[in-house]
């Protein structure tokens, strides 16, 4: 059981999950080849320590880009969830949500991912790199239209 799972206010259940896209670790993967292609040119006695040293790299970073992120929607609100070691929670209301807007670039388009920002009148509260951005628009939209928030 999962933190957020753990902190569910009474009669409050998880409508949907969001997740990253898999392009986040697209960079690393490229960082990890690069390296790759080097230790094929330098002498085989110092080679696997330059791989080893590349992979560990590159695990950390991935681990950093995604770190622990949880979108979730639920009956009552939206929270987000990250850090592995060190935790950060934003947790957003539906009753105080104006408007939701997807911002997606031509990549974003073709591989379906994007940016969703949530407005609160005070704020606007940004999840990017969202895989199927448009997805958890219509479900915090249909959430908010369940509840009769706004209306």
């Amino acid at each position: 059981m999962g933190y957020i799972d753990k902190h569910l206010m009474t009669d409050e259940k998880i409508v949907y999950k969001a997740h990253l896209h898999g392009i986040i670790y697209l960079l690393p993967i490229l960082v990890f080849l690069a390296f790759v292609a080097l230790c094929i040119a330098i002498p085989i006695d110092i080679m696997f320590i330059v791989a080893f040293f590349a992979l560990l790299c590159c695990i950390i970073w991935a681990m950093n880009i995604y770190g622990g992120k949880q979108f979730v929607l639920t009956t009552r609100r939206v929270i987000v969830k990250e850090g592995i070691v060190k935790r950060k929670v934003n947790e957003l209301m539906l009753r105080k949500c104006e408007s939701i807007q997807v911002e997606q670039s031509i990549l974003g388009r073709i591989f379906d991912y994007g940016t969703l920002n949530v407005s609160t009148g005070e704020q606007i509260n940004s999840y990017k790199m969202i895989k199927d951005p448009i997805t958890f628009s219509t479900r915090i939209n249909e959430q908010i239209e369940a509840q009769g928030i706004n209306a």
